[in-house]
This record gives structure tokens, C-alpha cells and sequence, in this order.
């Protein structure tokens, strides 16, 4: 079971996740949803991922910065996203601390990007899509 926690919907695509995922995937978010049915897809407020025992995957610096204090995951990963740190106003400590955490896998969806991060950081898994996830 895959949960990914989402602080906000402007980059992310939900049609595109919930044609590629097979009713394995759970979405945290306290985002207002557009009234659409997403039959592959469950949702729960963000403060019950904290009780989620699958694989948590964060979509932002802030939300990966939240998962981190979640003991109970499997596992945890950062799905970097593909303008990196720019849009976000935080500061290089905060991005060092998420980036080059140890508990938490970086996953980029280019070449390029893992260049890049790699250069900064830690080296990242690249994946097509978040459905590639279960394969890492």
C-alpha cells in the first residue's frame, strides 16, 4: 500500500495517478478536492498518515519534512519535484535536512534532475511515475 501525502494539488496531477494505480494507493491531504469520482484512489486527512504502516511518499520539501516524524511507515520517500527547491521559499538548512536525510529516499522522474540533485545531495532512484514506486 502506497500513501502519498500532498500539501497541495497545484503540480499534481490526480487523473494521471489515479489511471496508473490499481486500488493500491491512499492520498493524504487536507486540500479542498474538485467534486470528481477517483475510483483507484482513497482519501484521508493528512493527520492519519501518522497511523499508516505502508510506504509514504511526499510530494513536497514541507510535506517530506512531516513524514519524517512518522515512525510507523515502512518506508519513506521524496518524490523531488521537477522544479526542485525553487518555488518554495526555505532556507539551504532545511533543504539539507530533507535532501540528504538518511531516512528518507529521494526519487526523481529524469536524468537530469538526478544530475543535479546528486550534485547537491544525496544521490536519488529515478523513477517514470509514482505507479514505479512499488518496484523500488
Amino acid at each position: 500500500m502506497i500513501g502519498i501525502v500532498l500539501e497541495n494539488l497545484k503540480n499534481f496531477d490526480l487523473d494521471i495517478l489515479n489511471d496508473s494505480c490499481d486500488n493500491n494507493t491512499i492520498v493524504f491531504t487536507d486540500c479542498m478536492l474538485a467534486p470528481k469520482e477517483y475510483r483507484n484512489l482513497s482519501f484521508f486527512t493528512t493527520c492519519l498518515a501518522y497511523d499508516f504502516n505502508g510506504v509514504l511518499v511526499s510530494t513536497c520539501v514541507k510535506s517530506s519534512m512531516a513524514i519524517l516524524d512518522m515512525p510507523i511507515a515502512k518506508r519513506k520517500f521524496f518524490v523531488v519535484p521537477q522544479d526542485l527547491w525553487m518555488e518554495e521559499q526555505i532556507g539551504y538548512d532545511i533543504l539539507l535536512d530533507v535532501y540528504s536525510n538518511d531516512r528518507l529516499e529521494l526519487l526523481v522522474t529524469t536524468e537530469e534532475q538526478s544530475d543535479i540533485v546528486s550534485s547537491f545531495f544525496k544521490k536519488p532512484t529515478v523513477i517514470k511515475s509514482l505507479s514505479d514506486i512499488e518496484e523500488v
